[in-house]
């Protein structure tokens, strides 16, 4: 582990959504301070959910806040499965309910339809962004980002001119059936601010501390240095 990575165990959940909360809170009010205004990307899952949902409750000028996504099925902004949808139901409440959201969904057919038209909607959040919140699933993956997916060259090129990369991923027990996804690209995660990685469970902290190079989230460390802040509960 690098270290330049800062790396906080929490004993229960609990406790680490709530210091995660205060976390992001804090370098969003500080961009705000510096800039006038602050870009905040989520993930999806069910880590971060309660996180958003304490984060919407906390003080701020939310009127000056963009929220966009690290990545997104290719479903219905209503459909379970969205992030989009996670995200307005736990963050865009109570004091947030007043942030700028920007989906990554449009209504093309594919998601490879759509890399030009979402680059354009999401370049202002990206250059750079303020605070990116991400997770990893038990396979090593993180954003969109799966090992032998379609499209995944282009996503983790770091001289890819584009902020988001379509992804058809291999169907297996973690993609379920929504294979199809949209993803920010491994350049958008090496400029950004500040990065929070969230780890729910000691298995995936194994994974993670693994450091296993087929792994995306290996690659995601690499690429985010000494941005990146890892928060893990038992």
């Amino acid at each position: 582990m690098s270290q330049t990575t800062a790396f906080h165990t929490f004993g229960t959940p609990e406790t680490l959504q709530t210091d995660a909360a205060h976390w992001i809170e804090t370098r969003l009010a500080d961009a705000l301070a510096r800039r006038g205004e602050a870009s905040l990307i989520c993930s999806g899952g069910s880590t971060p959910g309660p996180v958003y949902q304490q984060l919407s409750e906390l003080d701020l000028d939310w009127s000056r806040v963009s929220v966009g996504l690290a990545d997104e099925r290719w479903v219905p902004a209503d459909h379970d499965a969205s992030n989009e949808r996670l995200v307005r139901e736990t963050l865009l409440q109570n004091q947030a309910a007043e942030a700028k959201f920007v989906s990554m969904k449009t209504s093309h057919a594919s998601p490879f339809d759509a890399q030009e038209e979402v680059d354009a909607l999401y370049r202002p959040l990206t250059s750079p962004v303020d605070v990116m919140v991400l997770g990893m699933g038990a396979d090593g993956h993180t954003l969109s980002w799966f090992a032998d997916a379609e499209g995944i060259d282009t996503a983790l090129d770091p001289e890819n001119p584009l902020n988001v990369a379509a992804i058809d991923a291999p169907k297996t027990k973690i993609t379920g059936e929504h294979t199809l996804r949209m993803t920010l690209t491994l350049p958008v995660v090496a400029r950004a601010r500040y990065i929070l990685l969230l780890l729910n469970g000691e298995k995936k902290r194994a994974v993670y501390e693994r450091q296993d190079r087929s792994h995306p989230v290996t690659l995601m460390r690499k690429a985010a240095g000494d941005a990146l802040t890892i928060f893990s509960s038992s």
